[in-house]
């Protein structure tokens, strides 16, 4: 068993951006002073839509200190760039007068910063962030460790349920930071290095949270509107698998069938039926239907019927996969349109080969049943 991995938006890595308006402000002041300098060049850079964009430059005197007046035109994320591998992240706004601290030879986690309450906030995000991460990180190697000495699977086994908890344990509580932190601060572009530290499917009220707090602060920000429609998107996915969440009354679906008939689902409504989305140009498709057959097979006595649905372009090829798969059902149904079919967007899916499991009445009660999976709970409903 594998141990979850976080995905962090660490200063090192962070490469989100923000377009910037066409009217130059004078004001910003950037300065500070590095220890250990070796006159090292300071690019100041914005991390734009388009890619990374030099704004300015200067090199570090004796004692280490610098100072940039450069012209910041909009909020958005820029770095303070030393080498490719040293530098920090900021969120810089126009007329700010911001205060930096370091280590020359390692700027993105020994700088500190002031004068400036987003690029503030980011750093305390990602200090906590980092801190999750290696305590993460050192429960990983360690079972990495006892995995490469001990070759026993079931003490591998106990270690890993052993291991597990604590694991968890800790990516819920960061999570709970996470969406405090977000939730608490719904104006700042900080809160965006945070919520994509999230799963946008499971966190979306807080996505919908500082969306409406970014929105409705930077209306005109490019990024901000990529955002804004990111998280409608994200809205709407959310909407859509409530109509295919189990316990839902599976949609109608009617197609054609390869004698040119319309057969809907609903006309099976009455037995259980595995609602089968396949195609004959589909490898993995191909290889699970021996399974289903299988299935059908042992339960179609007992009320079980398979309605497949094929994403398949072309006639011949389709009827020629049913025949010689041996899928003997007579629920085929196709309406030739491939990705773009009705289907896809009324399922929710977006790979095959998928699909769900309706009751008697039609109710969805299970879904991406495959193998074994498809099988076992068939004899849990048919016992």
């Amino acid at each position: 068993m594998k141990l979850k991995n976080t995905l962090l938006l660490l200063p090192f890595v962070f490469g989100m951006a923000c377009s910037t308006s066409n009217s130059a402000t004078a004001g910003f002041e950037l300065k500070g002073k590095l220890s250990n300098p070796h006159n090292e060049n300071l690019v100041l850079e914005q991390m734009s839509t388009d890619g990374i964009k030099k704004i300015d430059s200067v090199t570090l005197d004796e004692s280490g200190s610098f100072k940039l007046t450069s012209a910041i035109k909009e909020i958005g994320f820029y770095r303070l760039r030393i080498s490719e591998r040293n530098f920090a992240t900021f969120i810089f706004s126009p007329d700010e007068k911001v205060t930096i601290t370091g280590d020359a030879g390692n700027l993105g986690n020994t700088y500190t910063v002031s004068g400036s309450p987003d690029s503030k906030l980011f750093w305390d995000v990602n200090q906590a962030s980092m801190k999750n991460y290696m305590k993460l990180d050192s429960i990983q190697k360690a079972f990495q460790l006892f995995m490469s000495v001990v070759k026993d699977s079931n003490r591998v086994d106990s270690m890993s349920k052993a291991l597990q908890g604590p694991y968890e344990g800790m990516v819920a509580a960061h999570n709970k930071y996470l969406i405090h932190f977000v939730e608490s601060n719904t104006t700042s572009f900080a809160a965006l290095a945070a919520v994509q530290q999230l799963q946008g499917d499971e966190f979306i009220p807080t996505y919908v949270k500082l969306d409406e707090g970014l929105f409705k602060k930077y209306p005109t920000s490019p990024y901000i509107k990529s955002f804004h429609e990111s998280v409608a998107q994200q809205k709407q996915k959310g909407e859509a698998e409530k109509k295919v969440a189990i316990g839902q009354p599976a949609p109608e679906i009617t197609m054609n069938t390869p004698e040119g008939k319309p057969l809907s689902l609903s006309s099976l409504k009455g037995k259980v039926v595995l609602v089968d989305f396949w195609a004959s140009w589909c490898g993995p498709c191909r290889k699970e239907n021996p399974n289903v057959v299988r299935a059908y097979n042992k339960y179609k006595s007992k009320g079980f019927d398979i309605f497949s649905v094929s994403l398949d372009k072309e006639a011949t090829n389709w009827k020629a996969a049913i025949a010689k798969d041996g899928l003997s059902w007579t629920n085929h149904v196709c309406d030739f349109q491939f990705w773009q079919s009705p289907v896809v967007k009324l399922y929710n899916f977006n790979g095959i080969p998928t699909n769900v499991l309706i009751d008697r009445n039609g109710i969805i009660i299970a879904k991406s049943l495959r193998g074994e999976d498809l099988e076992n709970k068939l004899a849990e409903i048919f016992k």
